[in-house]
Formats: C-alpha cells, structure tokens, sequence
C-alpha cells in the first residue's frame, strides 16, 4: 500500500491498491510501475478464469459422448462472467484510482474542511485506505467466493437441467471436470473481485460518512446550490464499470432463464427497472450523508441573510419612503443595486438542493445499468415492435 500522506495540502489515497491480492500480482508482474493493473493483468485474469473449463470441456467431451461439454462455448452467461465482467472490473481500476483520488483532495485543496478539523481528516482518509487494502477483510471475501461458488455449483448438480456444469453418471448429477474447474477457479475469481468492489464501496461511504459529521466549511452562496460540494456527484462514475459488469452477467443469466422458462414481457420489464432502480439507490445513497450540513447551512443562511436583508431593506424605506428623498437623489443612489444583491442571496439560499447530485453521472451510471439488457430485450421482443412503440409514444 502507498504512503497515504503526501505533502502539505494533498493526501496519498488510493481505494484499489494494496493488499494480498494485489501483493500477488505484483510478484507474478502483473502491475504497472503505478502498482496498479494494466493490460496484462487483465489478460491473465481473464485467461485463469475461463481456459481451465474450457480445456476440460473439450477433454470430457472428446472422450464422453453423452457429455455436453460443447454447451460451454455457446453459454452467455460464462463469457460474461469470466471474460466481459473480469475484464470490466480489472480495467476500471486505473481509472478508479485517479478518480477517488482527486475527490478526496478536493476537501483539502478548496478548503472545505475547517482548519481544526484537517488533522481528523486526514486520519480517516488513512484509516480509509489501509482498511481498503485490509489483509484480514481480503481472507474473509475470498473465504465468501468460495463457498459461494460451491453452494451455486452444488445446487447445479442437484437440479435435471443437462449442461456443461453436470455430468449425469448413473441417473445422478454430478459436477463434470469444467463444472469443477469453474467451482474451484473460475467461478471464486470471480465472485472475489465482485466482492472486492462491494468492499471498496463500503470503506468509500463509510469515509464519506465520517466526513460529513466534520466541521465543513460550506458556502452558501455557493454557485453549485450545494455548500461547494458538488464535486462529490461525480463519484458514482467510479463505480461505473463495476456496474456494468455486474449488468452483463445479471443480463445474460436473465436471457437464460427466458431460454428455458419463457416468463412474460411484464417480468422482464419489471427486473430490468428494478436493477436499475436499485442501482441508482445504492450509489446515490453516500450522498444522503451530507444533507445534513448542506441543511443546517441553508438554515442558517435563511437566518443570517434574512436577517441583513431586513435591515437593509428597512434602512432602504425609511430614507427614501419615510423621509421622502427626492427622487433624482434615488436614481444615483447604490442603494437599489445593493437591494437586488441581497434579494439575489437570499434567492441563492431558498435555491439550494439538500443533496450533491450531479445528474450527467447519475445518467452515465442507468447507462451502465441498463446497456446489457439491450440482448434481453431483443431476445425477448421483437425489434419491429420496440421501433413501433417508440414511433407510437413520440407520435
């Protein structure tokens, strides 16, 4: 893990970076001189999770004609898994790490953390970061991949639906030699960098709450409508390739599943907007953390602002309402423009939002989310009819 501390005004951070894992490819080559992964990691995860299946497939196969190992390379949901999504979440890390990075630092460099409070800062921010890279929390996920990729494969072998994962022996399922390359390999890579995201999203909120409960130096009249905090918005776009990931495999089990079920066009619909619903939740959900200052900073405004506004503007009416200043006095007068100023501010505050949304990531994120189902729902209407119904509803 790096040095978190770096300088004066800026702090090492890095959410992706360090532990075991990364310890692993590191030795084996696998990292860039960043130590962050490049093209070849990618290469080599995706080639771990995906021959050692696929070699034992075509061996079971060549010598078992009642195996249907040859499944395996017409199954969707394995080039999802092994190769669209391991390649999606190893890929998005660079651009992860600079990202969080910039976020992070952006509390210091614009000066949003009140001086005080600088030190307790920093210290969550390296807490953030060892824990990102925890050794202990790396055992406990990858403890989790495995049994889960058990319990899936396991519940495989008891069901009657043939596959490439099964091997009938005497009227029993029973796991084939790709079935158990994938339960012991393929399938726990996989799960393990799901889980490590889930993790790392974890540790992102859990900093983020501990930052809002800080004195914040938040401004009112702020441009953004939010204190100053807006930058905060752009974070679901970290995530963004972890999403899409998740997406492609959810995607294709779900083109599947209609392959062998055939549920109606209203449950297709249906799952679709619900992951994408809780997709929008989850990832906008940190950024509830910080209404609670962005509201007590309106509050107060409302108060202060209010409060010189009505001197002013009380000062204003009796000079040239009560007193009856002449009227070409008035029109040289800054007083006017110094009441439209503070009409202004108060227009500012009564504006403000009570969360830091930026909805062009907000956008990139549902885009994500809702990309790969574009082969569930081909799969499942027909293309004619979709151009039809959009032609209906802008007609």
């Amino acid at each position: 893990m790096e040095n978190p501390v770096s300088g004066d005004n800026s702090i090492k951070f890095s959410l992706v970076s360090g532990g075991p894992f990364h310890s692993i490819l590191a030795r084996l080559g696998l990292l860039g001189p960043d130590k962050l992964p490049n093209w070849r990691t990618v290469v080599v995860l995706v080639l771990l999770a995906w021959a050692p299946p696929a070699v034992l497939a075509i061996s079971q196969s060549l010598l078992h004609a009642d195996y249907a190992g040859w499944d395996f390379f017409t199954d969707s949901t394995v080039y999802t898994r092994y190769l669209v999504a391991v390649t999606a979440m190893v890929a998005t890390e660079r651009f992860a790490d600079g990202r969080v990075s910039v976020l992070v630092n952006q509390f210091l460099q614009a000066r949003l953390v009140a001086p005080d409070a600088v030190d307790e800062f920093r210290t969550i921010v390296v807490q953030a970061d060892q824990r990102s890279a925890q050794p202990l929390a790396e055992a406990i996920l990858l403890i989790v991949a495995l049994a889960g990729s058990w319990w899936s494969f396991y519940f495989v072998s008891t069901v009657s639906v043939s596959g490439w994962e099964e091997w009938p022996i005497g009227g029993e399922s029973h796991l084939s030699w790709a079935g158990t390359a994938a339960e012991l390999v393929g399938n726990p890579l996989f799960m393990f960098l799901v889980l490590r995201w889930f993790w790392r999203f974890l540790v992102w909120a859990q900093l983020l709450a501990r930052t809002s409960r800080l004195p914040l130096k938040l401004t009112a009249m702020h441009p953004d409508r939010v204190g100053g905090l807006i930058f905060l918005g752009l974070f679901p776009g970290i995530f963004i390739g972890f999403v899409f990931a998740l997406s492609c495999v959810i995607s294709s089990s779900l083109v599947k599943t209609i392959a062998l079920l055939g549920p109606s066009q209203q449950f297709v619909w249906l799952a679709i907007a619900a992951w994408v619903l809780l997709v929008v939740l989850v990832f906008v959900a940190p950024l509830f953390f910080f209404s609670m200052p962005i509201y007590r900073l309106r509050e107060q405004a409302l108060i202060e602002y209010g409060r010189l506004a009505q001197v002013h503007h009380q000062l204003f009416h009796d000079r040239w309402i009560t007193y009856g200043k002449k009227t070409e006095e008035l029109l040289g007068s800054p007083d006017p423009s110094s009441s439209a100023d503070l009409n202004g501010c108060i227009q500012a505050v009564l504006d403000m939002r009570f969360m830091p949304l930026d909805w062009a990531s907000l956008v990139q994120l549902a885009i994500a989310a809702l990309a790969p189902f574009v082969v569930v729902v081909a799969s499942r209407i027909p293309l004619a009819e979709v151009l039809k119904w959009i032609v209906g509803a802008v007609l």
